[in-house]
């Protein structure tokens, strides 16, 4: 497996691990805050193995870069994952 395989890979973990832990705190019923704090992160994971698959070459790992980032390449574009990026201006 390739490093662009291996990081994907353990971006998209970090992502399910978090969400799963966000889970068992609904179900232990701890505090909406602690929950949507897990959620945020298992978001922000995510968002990271999206922009490793999209080839994204971003060089900022803070919160408010990756938001911008994301939001410039996919909020503003109207590009969705399951589309092709080539068919879309840079």
């Amino acid at each position: 497996m390739n490093d662009f395989k291996v990081l994907l890979n353990y971006r998209l973990k970090q992502a399910e691990d978090t969400l799963k832990d966000a889970d068992k705190m609904i179900r232990d019923n701890l505090t909406p805050r602690s929950i949507i704090n897990r959620a945020y992160y298992a978001m922000f994971y995510a968002v990271l193995a999206l922009f490793i698959k999209s080839e994204l070459d971003i060089k900022t790992a803070k919160h408010a870069g990756v938001i911008s980032i994301f939001d410039k390449e996919y909020i503003i574009t109207g590009i969705r994952e399951s589309q092709n990026r080539s068919s879309y201006p840079p």
